[in-house]
């Protein structure tokens, strides 16, 4: 006997249910039920046998909201939703596709850790017009979004090109190299990297572009720590005296995050260790505490608001099927150095 799941709050059997009874994908069932001139007549019987046999009753909550003012509705799955550049980024986004008559749903991916079955039944709740994966990387989560495609699946951050039709890089390896350039050329020769718990991918591209720079110029890029701990205001305060036991020469201290730089900033204060006279320390981010700390942060800043204009264009093209989209400039999305006076 096929093994059936029920939605644990109410013990009603879901649309990803019916689907899987029907053999079918779960947007095809959504899409039998809302706008079954769309789907065939064999199909859609297929779909009805299932939908009977089980005793599936459809949610109407959730068919009045996507059927509501929300018209035409485009789902952001994202795992950076408090990150700083990420709101930018989100909310030029959520701006321009709104001016087209799109509504963003945002969906956070904290709350389907290991339920990824029920995500996908949530999007097949919705009638979307397209999927954007942002800082997404679960391989296996992406397959499952990508079985039951019949609209555009995009994605901001890692690259998928044999899962995704529109893919947008958010090169921190470049932005950590721009910003390690900067204080090696600025007179620093004895620079640290400082790490935390971070996103596998992002931690790999900065930790990438600190030894690229680091090795063009000759320089040791031994001295790193990485830890198992979160990227906040602590980690960096408590760190600082494991980074000035093992490498006592050290003049400058890059932190993968602000965050972590601001824990430093405030360490340093309190063992009166001056910067950047004795230890110069830098961020990554340009969030907004890094320009009020003391002393004010030097930080590298992404194209957040540059970059998701440049998404939100290449969406509206893709869902109207035009072509004749333009490369962005360059400089445009390069990242930017915040030079302030902590290094």
């Amino acid at each position: 006997m096929q093994d059936i799941k029920k939605r644990k709050s109410t013990g009603q059997i879901t649309l990803f249910d019916v689907a899987k009874h029907a053999g079918v994908g779960a947007m095809t069932v959504s899409r039998a039920l809302r706008t079954p001139e769309q789907v065939s007549d064999k199909l859609r019987q297929k779909i009805q046998l299932a939908i009977t046999t089980l005793g599936y009753k459809p949610n109407v909550a959730a068919s009045l909201l996507a059927s509501a003012s929300a018209i035409k509705v485009i789902a952001v799955i994202t795992s950076k939703i408090y990150d700083h550049t990420a709101k930018i980024l989100l909310n030029t986004l959520q701006t321009h596709l709104a001016k087209e008559g799109y509504t963003t749903l945002i969906i956070e991916l904290c709350h389907y850790y290991k339920c990824e079955s029920q995500l996908v039944n949530t999007l097949s709740s919705y009638q979307l017009e397209a999927i954007l994966l942002f800082h997404v990387e679960d391989e296996g989560l992406i397959q499952q979004i990508t079985n039951y495609k019949t609209i555009p699946i995009m994605n901001i951050g890692k690259q998928y090109e044999d899962l995704i039709d529109l893919n947008v890089e958010i090169n921190d390896c470049l932005a950590m190299y721009t910003l390690t350039e900067y204080a090696i050329k600025k007179g620093y020769h004895h620079i640290g990297l400082l790490c935390a718990n971070q996103q596998n991918h992002f931690f790999q591209q900065r930790l990438h572009g600190w030894h690229k720079a680091m090795l063009t110029y000759h320089l040791p890029n031994h001295r790193v720590i990485n830890a198992a701990k979160p990227a906040n205001f602590s980690t960096g305060s408590d760190l600082l005296s494991d980074i000035l036991l093992n490498w006592p020469e050290l003049d400058a201290l890059i932190c993968t995050t602000d965050e972590l730089a601001c824990g430093v900033l405030y360490e340093c204060q309190r063992r009166h260790i001056r910067v950047p006279y004795q230890l110069a320390v830098s961020g990554f981010g340009n969030n907004e505490f890094s320009e009020v700390s003391f002393p004010p942060l030097t930080t590298v800043a992404l194209p957040s608001k540059q970059i998701g204009e440049y998404t939100a264009t290449l969406i509206l093209h893709k869902l109207n099927n035009k072509t004749d989209l333009s490369e962005p400039i360059l400089s445009q999305l390069e990242p930017v150095i915040q030079a302030r006076m902590s290094l």
